[in-house]
């Protein structure tokens, strides 16, 4: 599909797509064993420097398209979607900092975000509410210029590898977003979470026991977080959708290549069952339609337009579209589709994960048809 991508564009995409399967796909079998992706292969995505793609050279990025984060984060995810999450996760709180902190904080933090030094968290989910902000039970109180944290975090990714994550929590104004160092004393990393799929990731619980902050560590202003969150979540749920594209991808090569080889009295099955074949260009045209979206959308980010609404809307079309491609490539693989032998076992399984996460697709309805009610 051509979405005219600048030569830029087009080498950043070629070098991830290059990285991703020579340093990435010999690991996948180990990582889905263990459930652990190893260290030096975490510090080798983030010396690729993909978080920085799109940030201001000063503050040590790139100063690369937005476009062209979609088109690594695509490629990483092509080839294993649960290693683009360091990237996506460390890209999501650099752009809380870059937008909402102080020059103080850019410098004390954001540089080493962009250049792959520090590794980022973003922490407003607690047990008893995801979307909520008058559900939310962590609470910061002043103590002289200090704030005290208390209260707990629930499947926040990057938890426990983090070197600086934002906590969301109640102040007398309203959420917060606070800055917090994890070697922290109050920060406690609690339980690990297992998931349907991305056994390699890091995930769970924080824990803030009287976790003393510098009255300089807010982004923003007191009371201005849940804004904060709404305005980097637009951010966040774009480039995750590059992920969604990029499974969907590779979900269909897998059914392609499977429907080129599996054979049915000598002929394959691709050539001979129009059942298959349906399926394929189903397939097909679910993929080819979530791109031009993506990219339609990211085309406009960079442009500094608001795409609040197409967030939403691009995040429920794109998330059915992986889960459906996902699931219609094991219907081709038959019986085989379901064996972990095969890649597209733990593709299905991974391929549900955009309709929950970052909103789920219920909300992202709600907050589509609110924007379409008020234009």
């Amino acid at each position: 599909m051509d979405c005219n991508f600048t030569e830029e564009e087009l080498n950043i995409r070629n070098t991830i797509r290059q990285f991703a399967r020579k340093e990435i796909a010999p690991f996948i079998d180990q990582i889905e064993r263990e459930k652990k992706i190893p260290e030096d292969l975490i510090q080798k995505i983030m010396d690729m420097k993909i978080t920085g793609l799109p940030f201001p050279e000063k503050w040590g990025g790139s100063e690369a398209s937005f476009t062209s984060l979609l088109l690594a984060i695509e490629e990483m995810s092509y080839v294993y979607l649960p290693c683009m999450f360091y990237a996506v996760v460390s890209a999501m709180t650099a752009y809380g900092f870059l937008n909402y902190a102080s020059d103080y904080l850019k410098e004390k933090y954001l540089k080493g975000l962009l250049t792959g030094s520090l590794k980022g968290a973003w922490a407003f989910t607690e047990p008893e509410t995801g979307s909520d902000p008058k559900q939310l039970k962590a609470k910061a109180v002043k103590d002289g210029n200090d704030w005290i944290l208390n209260g707990t975090k629930r499947f926040i990714t990057n938890s426990g590898i983090a070197d600086i994550a934002v906590i969301f929590a109640l102040t007398e104004k309203g959420v917060t977003a606070f800055a917090v160092e994890t070697q922290n004393p109050g920060y406690i990393v609690g339980k690990r979470e297992e998931f349907l799929a991305f056994g390699g990731t890091d995930n769970g619980d924080i824990i803030l026991e009287d976790a003393r902050i510098e009255g300089e560590n807010i982004l923003g202003e007191e009371g201005q977080g849940f804004n904060i969150l709404l305005g980097v979540e637009v951010f966040a749920k774009v480039v995750s959708c590059a992920g969604n594209v990029g499974l969907a991808q590779a979900a269909l090569d897998y059914a392609v290549q499977y429907a080129k080889e599996k054979t049915h009295r000598g002929v394959p099955i691709g050539l001979k069952f129009q059942m298959t074949q349906w399926n394929l260009a189903t397939m097909a045209s679910k993929v080819a339609a979530s791109r031009a979206f993506l990219y339609s959308v990211g085309a406009k980010m960079d442009k500094g337009e608001n795409v609040f609404a197409e967030s939403a809307l691009l995040k429920i079309f794109t998330g059915a579209a992986a889960r459906e491609v996902a699931s219609d490539a094991v219907q081709v693989h038959g019986a085989y589709g379901l064996s972990k032998e095969y890649a597209i076992e733990r593709i299905y399984r991974e391929s549900k994960f955009n309709e929950v996460v970052l909103g789920t697709s219920e909300i992202q309805r709600v907050v589509a048809a609110n924007a379409l009610m008020k234009s």
